[in-house]
């Protein structure tokens, strides 16, 4: 993983936050069925943490990586080497994503590496037009609608992006923003400011400018400290008892404990079917080894 602390905060809490937007805003269509883990031994024997990997509904398996430097050839044969080791341990076709901060232009490599061939696709932010991303932004807000997941990945990426005006500046056009535009959840807001403050970090480096922008991102908020976490999971605590009891299935992506498990037994079995070791299955679906042993038995 080459990117910067700052960079790998914000997207860190993006992708945690809305995986599914998060994929979908920067461009990949794939639906993730279920997160894999990101510890992984190689072909060759060594140990490395992947920045992303989920389970699709393709049945393929999506490798996403975060850089923030142009991709050499070494970085290229270590990341064929992540999918050569994917295909060996899921025994399932895989994709593989960069999402850089610094490529002129989005492209993708492919590659034969032990005896199968594998693509790379460069997803460049900076490929992605910024002014029109502003506009869009700006468009909602003036219409009073609610941001929906891909807004917010847009909002926050936009500083990324192609555009005539420097990093800095949009950050502050950004901060203002996020402070007019309408949210679904309080706690939402807070994470997108969370983030903004994190790029603040990096690219305002005058300290009265970086203080002038931490105070338009404070403005009207008392929860960007140690309690976002907490808030957040308070809130899905308290819609999921509002899920119980009025028996509600719309709404964010919680579930039932019971069709969670349901979900669970579904995926395991399938990868129960593709030979994959127990361990790996209920490190996948946190399903006991006690009870994929007995799934395998039925």
């Amino acid at each position: 993983m080459l990117i910067s602390k700052h960079e790998d905060k914000a997207f860190k809490i993006l992708i945690d936050f809305t995986m599914h937007d998060f994929l979908k805003g920067i461009g990949i269509a794939d639906d993730i069925v279920i997160p894999l883990p990101t510890e992984l031994m190689t072909t060759n024997c060594i140990n490395r943490r992947l920045d992303y990997c989920g389970l699709s509904s393709n049945y393929e398996i999506i490798n996403v990586e975060f850089q923030s430097s142009l991709l050499t050839k070494e970085d290229e044969i270590r990341i064929f080497d992540y999918a050569s080791s994917l295909f060996v341990k899921f025994k399932l076709p895989v994709k593989t994503f960069i999402i850089s901060t610094v490529e002129d232009k989005c492209r993708k490599i492919e590659k034969w590496h032990h005896n199968d061939v594998f693509t790379i696709y460069v997803i460049s932010l900076k490929d992605k037009d910024g002014l029109e991303s502003l506009n869009r932004i700006k468009s909602k807000i003036k219409n009073k609608e609610t941001f929906n997941g891909k807004d917010i990945v847009s909002l926050i990426s936009i500083v990324f992006m192609k555009s005539q005006f420097s990093e800095k500046d949009l950050l502050f056009e950004v901060a203002d923003l996020s402070n007019k535009a309408r949210f679904e959840f309080d706690f939402i807001k807070d994470q997108v400011r969370s983030i903004l403050l994190i790029l603040g970090d990096k690219f305002i480096k005058n300290e009265d400018e970086l203080e002038h922008f931490k105070g338009i991102i404070m403005m009207g908020s008392g929860h960007l400290s140690s309690i976002l976490a907490r808030e957040k999971e308070n809130y899905k605590k308290e819609v999921r008892e509002e899920f119980i009891e009025e028996g509600i299935s719309k709404g964010i992506d919680i579930g039932l404990e019971k069709g969670e498990e349901k979900k669970a037994i579904f995926i395991a079995k399938w990868m129960l079917e593709r030979d994959m070791s127990v361990d790996d299955i209920s490190e996948a679906t946190g399903l006991s080894v006690e009870r994929i042993n007995s799934l395998k038995e039925k």
